[in-house]
């Protein structure tokens, strides 16, 4: 594997950064601190972004902010992806007719970054804003690796196990199996177990936003253990569901975006939380079938 151009690597944390906290400006410190990179060389990448158009710098040249080149690229990169054009079709559409949030992700190297939020027609919002990204670590993206190879679900478990705990390792194998056999993902929290919805409030609202990739994976690591796959749905028993997701293959059979119903107000019944997997995986096959097609 080539070994990549520190440059670009650079630059790419930044635009990454920026990206997550779209509403906000930073400072040349807070980007320097956020990425990684020493203040000298972040204003060298900054203002050759700003030069292209990719950063914009404000009025009084002490913040930086996503820049107005970055809009013709992503119209131009959505275009050239009709997938994304139908999978963001199809949450639209499944928010209006549940009534609740729906959240597409991908894979953007170690990283689950939102590509589509949509609000309910409540207006309650879905856990994630497009743009914000969550690191790739147990038990978090089990939809994307449950199909994944076995190199794959090895780097992913090494993300995160517990050095010399092993049960954890094994019920996340476990999990994973569970959701192939099942083909979308179940997640359930307790009433007292933090959220991704949650996280990801508070990340985009803290002062100290530029340690969010730290803060992120200390809060997975303090999330209630009890957050879990159940192995068993009862159709009569109630159930608190922290979300419900179903991938999204391409034409190579990887898991390429997920589409997630999130938001859950109230506890619901196994027969609901069926209807609803049901649901969203018949969508989910329906957005695939027209890419086949078209």
């Amino acid at each position: 594997m080539p070994r990549p151009a520190l440059s670009a690597s650079r630059s790419m944390e930044i635009v990454d950064f920026l990206a997550a906290f779209p509403d906000r400006a930073f400072t040349l410190s807070e980007i320097a601190r956020a990425a990684k990179i020493n203040v000298a060389s972040c204003h060298a990448v900054l203002h050759a972004l700003t030069a292209r158009g990719y950063v914009a710098r404000s009025a009084s040249g002490k913040s930086y902010r996503l820049g107005p080149a970055l809009v013709a690229i992503g119209q131009a990169a959505l275009n050239s992806q009709p997938l994304i054009q139908r999978a963001q079709e199809a949450a639209r559409e499944l928010s209006r007719e549940l009534g609740i949030p729906v959240l597409l992700t991908t894979l953007a190297g170690d990283d689950i970054l939102a590509v589509a939020a949509v609000t309910s027609p409540s207006g309650k919002s879905a856990s994630m804003r497009v743009g914000q990204r969550l690191p790739l670590v147990p038990p978090i993206g089990a939809p994307f690796l449950a199909w994944s190879s076995q190199a794959a679900i090895e780097s992913w478990i090494a993300r995160m196990a517990p050095p010399g705990n092993r049960k954890f390792v094994e019920e996340w194998r476990q999990d994973l199996a569970l959701v192939r056999k099942r083909g979308y993902q179940v997640t359930l929290r307790t009433a007292n177990s933090s959220s991704v919805a949650t996280l990801m409030a508070d990340m985009a609202a803290n002062r100290k936003a530029p340690e969010y990739k730290d803060r992120a994976i200390a809060q997975i690591h303090a999330w209630d253990e009890r957050i879990f796959h159940p192995k068993s749905i009862d159709a009569k028993e109630n159930y608190l569901v922290a979300l419900i997701a179903a991938p999204i293959f391409d034409h190579n059979a990887g898991a390429v975006f997920c589409l997630c119903l999130v938001g859950f107000p109230e506890k619901i019944n196994g027969r609901k939380i069926k209807a609803y997997a049901d649901r969203l995986t018949q969508v989910c096959l329906d957005v695939m079938g027209n890419d086949r097609t078209s």
